[in-house]
């Protein structure tokens, strides 16, 4: 019987090629497009689940609200590891680490900077799963100057070719200013589907701030691990009382100042978890090792997935119901012979498998062949073995399965509802001139498409706007050199070697350039005793003019005064935020820059507020403080002609200055643009499926054109002989569509809208929806149906009726 039904289905797809064209090629792009995605949220969610015992792994936060402004880091004491292993039965064991973003590594000739450097305690890798190659885990991080080194990093810096070949173990290599280390332990590379990276590991050890018994200045990175079926609630209460036991002593030291009147002063802090497997895709702080992912993408891209099967669908449904007149006498044969309604809906459900099964394979051959651009497009790495995994093998049958039956079942029932008398009486189709739910269903196809094109421009828009920003200051031309510090005493010859050629205009150190000066510190005000958590900008005196920054009042530093060494300036914002509008005898006091106990900083300026961080985020308050020259960083502004020499000239002089350490560098206003490379990359990815959601419409419409030209063959013959033209016969049929995608864009209008005013919130400077968007929405929708239905139309005006009207 099976065997008949594919029979019958296959001779109906050939001899139908061009409505089996249009359901196969219609529901295949679905399909590829949903496969893409799905690879793309199964990346996302697989974060961190290599670890074994990732569900009992958890990262201890800090939460802190100063004057109203809240802060979350991933930041810990130092102490809080140790102390909440022996205070908590809960807990199987801690671990610590520390993240350096960038440094410079040299062995021998070989010089890089490496992204990915950390500091962790001796257990990191018996408490997370991370593969040695070679070296013992038992004493990998024990003791001093022994490094932990990748795979990749071994091949750069000695050509090593895996394990078996001659081993680096033992051999020495620098890092940043001469210190020197001995590598212990080559390890594989991190799986990229980890929240953090590495390609060198110290040990912890050997930095000297993690033995200090401070609760609330520590940059540890702390992680905890439950014993098994154990409960992390109990550990939340331990957390908490830690804020009494251990900050409270350390505030009235620091600040004179106990817990419960800092909480009094509208201040907070206290501890929180997180548990490893939601960091990646809900964790945003501005500390983090690494960039994470975004929840509300995961949202965005499966709600995209649904749509477009579903659009899939609905065209397979209509065509196949439109099609329906010419299955109308097999149906009403069959019921007259016998046959059960519930063996033709077996028979046409299987059809729609059929073409489901053709629709996948070529699917996959699709997806086979745009994922190298795919993984371009969203920075990925997927791979087709991924499909090959358990979950992708039980999961495609079950997708083919739901498709089948999203596509399959209106047809089979509505085909087998006839009643074979009226069939024979030729009464069907009168009864297919009812138009009624494949009319919703075109109204809901359009509504998906005027929706995403909405979506698309406003997103573009935002883009555009971020990218043109008035951020400030001037962030042209401005080149950002990095690792400066390893100038050391060569920073000030450097710096004035540099002005002297024409095309360097000015230079200045820092500890971070815009966007991404996240340094934060406390400050205080005396009266009223007041705690605020400021960004902190290090910054020497050449900045303002480097930078082309701007004084509101007051005055920048000078090295005419001495006083300056220890005095502030604020942005705007910080100005408004601790009430400082004015300076006459304005002082603020905090530990910064080392100080065992608060000293004094006399605020002498107030400058403009610019944009320092993602303009995803309001301005922050600022403190801008004197920094050590050199510094982390340096601003070199540059003359817009000759930039190639200028560069040339810049890295000649890096070279006689700091020769071991590797010349690298950026453009700030590149800078800004990879702060919202992800943003980017969404939008482009959305360009991409909202036009591929056009085209299965357009496909479906088509369709729905020659159904339409095919039922109304005599009535166009009849009108053709009574004088009708073209144009009015273009008209006749463009007329019922063209007003179902009227419907469906004043329907689209007010959701999407809606939607993208939700999506803009993020940002802390954005459009509004531009009128306009809708208006191109709802033209760009009219031309894709008139065009579509049009040429069906047409081709239809120019049949001779004497061949429509003859059986009359």
């Amino acid at each position: 019987m099976i065997r008949s039904y594919l029979s019958i289905a296959l001779r109906y797809m050939v001899r139908h090629k061009g409505f089996s064209f249009i359901n196969i090629a219609g529901l295949t792009i679905g399909i590829a497009c949903s496969l893409l995605i799905v690879l793309y949220i199964y990346d996302e969610l697989s974060y961190d689940t290599f670890h074994p015992d990732a569900k009992r792994i958890y990262r201890v936060g800090f939460r802190g609200i100063l004057q109203g402004k809240k802060t979350l880091s991933v930041y810990t004491g130092a102490p809080l590891a140790k102390t909440l292993q022996h205070e908590s039965d809960a807990i199987e064991s801690t671990t610590r680490l520390v993240s350096w973003a960038t440094f410079p590594v040299r062995y021998e000739d070989r010089a890089f900077t490496e992204p990915n450097l950390l500091l962790a305690d001796s257990n990191f890798f018996h408490f997370f799963q991370f593969k040695l190659i070679e070296g013992n885990a038992d004493s990998v991080l024990h003791g001093m100057r022994k490094v932990v080194i990748t795979e990749s990093a071994a091949r750069r810096y000695f050509d090593y070719k895996g394990a078996g070949d001659k081993t680096p173990i033992g051999k020495t290599i620098v890092i940043a200013q001469g210190y020197t280390v001995r590598v212990s332990v080559i390890a594989a590379d991190p799986p990229r589907n980890s929240h953090f990276h590495f390609t060198f590991i110290l040990s912890l050890a050997s930095w000297d701030e993690i033995h200090s018994a401070s609760w609330v200045t520590g940059r540890a990175i702390t992680y905890l691990k439950l014993k098994p079926e154990a409960s992390i609630a109990p550990v939340q209460d331990k957390l908490h009382t830690f804020v009494k036991q251990y900050i409270d002593p350390e505030l009235e030291e620091l600040r004179r100042v106990n817990i419960d009147k800092f909480k009094d002063q509208g201040n907070e802090l206290s501890f929180f978890t997180q548990p490893l497997l939601s960091i990646h895709l809900h964790s945003y702080f501005t500390d983090e090792i690494e960039h994470n992912g975004n929840i509300q993408y995961i949202y965005l891209f499966g709600s995209i997935a649904i749509f477009i099967t579903l659009l899939a669908c609905i065209n397979f449904m209509n065509l196949s119901t439109a099609r329906s007149a010419s299955r109308a006498k097999e149906v009403g044969v069959r019921k007259t012979v016998g046959a059960a309604t519930s063996r033709l809906v077996g028979q046409f459900m299987l059809e729609s498998f059929f073409y489901i099964l053709i629709a996948m394979l070529l699917a996959l051959f699709i997806v086979s062949i745009l994922l190298l651009p795919f993984n371009i497009l969203a920075d990925k790495q997927l791979s087709m073995r991924v499909i090959l995994s358990p979950t992708f093998l039980l999961g495609l049958p079950l997708f083919a399965i739901i498709v089948g039956l999203l596509a399959g079942s209106y047809p089979a029932f509505y085909l087998t509802m006839f009643s074979p008398i009226e069939v024979m009486k030729g009464r069907i189709r009168s009864r297919m001139r009812s138009y009624g739910i494949r009319n919703v269903l075109v109204v809901f196809q359009f509504f998906i498409s005027a929706g995403l094109i909405i979506a698309t421009l406003v997103v573009y828009q935002q883009l555009k706007y971020i990218h043109q920003a008035s951020l400030g200051f001037d962030k042209n031309n401005i080149v950002n050199l990095l690792h400066t510090r390893n100038l050391g005493d060569n920073g000030a010859t450097f710096k004035k070697e540099l002005l002297k050629h024409k095309s360097i205009l000015a230079a200045s150190y820092c500890n971070r350039l815009p966007p991404n000066i996240d340094w934060q510190f406390v400050f205080s005000t005396a009266e009223p005793a007041r705690d605020y958590m400021l960004n902190v900008y290090e910054m020497d005196y050449d900045h303002l003019r480097t930078m082309k920054y701007k004084m509101i009042t007051g005055r920048f530093f000078s090295p005419e005064f001495r006083s300056d060494s220890t005095a502030v300036i604020l942005n705007e914002t910080a100005a408004e935020k601790l009430g400082m509008k004015t300076l006459a005898g304005k002082t603020l006091w905090s530990i910064y820059g080392g100080h065992e106990k608060a000293i004094e900083h006399e605020v002498i300026g107030i400058m403009q507020d610019f944009n320092f961080q993602s303009l995803k985020d309001p301005i922050q308050p600022m403190a801008i403080v004197l920094g050590k020259q050199p510094n982390w960083e340096m601003g070199i502004r540059i003359r817009g002609d000759k930039m190639d020499q200028t560069l040339d000239t810049i890295r000649s002089l890096w070279k006689k200055y700091s020769p071991e350490a590797p010349f690298e560098y950026t453009f700030l206003d590149r800078n800004f643009e990879k702060k919202h490379q992800t943003e980017k990359r969404i939008g482009q990815t959305f360009m991409l499926f909202t036009l591929l959601a056009i085209f299965i419409a357009c496909l479906g419409l088509i369709g729905l054109a020659n159904f339409m030209a095919e039922q109304r063959t005599k009535e166009i013959g009849i009108r053709k002989v009574m004088g009708a033209t073209e144009h009015s016969i273009i008209r006749l049929l463009n007329k019922d569509f063209l007003k179902l995608v009227l419907i469906a864009n004043l329907l689209a209008w007010p959701v999407s809208g809606w939607l993208m005013h939700l999506w803009l919130k993020q940002f802390a400077y954005h459009i509004e929806p531009p009128w306009w968007v809708f208006i191109v929405a709802a033209i760009t929708t009219f031309v894709i149906a008139f065009f579509s239905v049009s040429f069906r139309a047409w081709r239809a005006s120019q049949g001779n009726p004497v061949n429509s009207l003859r059986d009359e």
